[in-house]
């Protein structure tokens, strides 16, 4: 049956394939920092409600050690801001893969002769 598909069909197919898979990259890696920042406010607000003097324990890697309540909070809004800096390009990312995935299906779509208006039965 593939014997019976057109070369440029076929290219264009792993086209969208190919984005299709980008595509599911970044959602992942956008629900992870979402995930992240999600954490980190958490965080921030449990800190926020600590007293100054409080004792607080900071993990790096396995290893935990004690902090201060303003370390603790700059450290939290920097991670945040790291987290943020990733979350925009990830959007700008799935934005531009979103738009090149529309654009190969209605490629395709026209190398098939397939409305792109028509909505599945179902």
């Amino acid at each position: 049956m593939s014997e019976d598909i057109p070369p440029q069909v076929r290219q264009q197919v792993e086209r969208i394939q190919q984005v299709q898979e980008r595509l599911q990259f970044v959602h992942a890696a956008l629900h992870q920092v979402k995930q992240q920042l999600a954490e980190i406010n958490v965080a921030q607000k449990h800190l926020a409600a600590l007293a100054d003097d409080a004792v607080i324990y900071q993990m790096a890697g396995s290893i935990l050690f004690k902090t201060t309540k303003e370390k603790a909070t700059k450290t939290l809004e920097e991670q945040a801001e790291s987290l943020n800096v990733r979350l925009k390009s990830l959007e700008k990312q799935e934005k531009t893969f979103t738009k090149q995935f529309e654009t190969l299906q209605e490629t395709l779509r026209g190398m098939l002769g397939v409305s792109g208006d028509s909505t599945p039965a179902g």
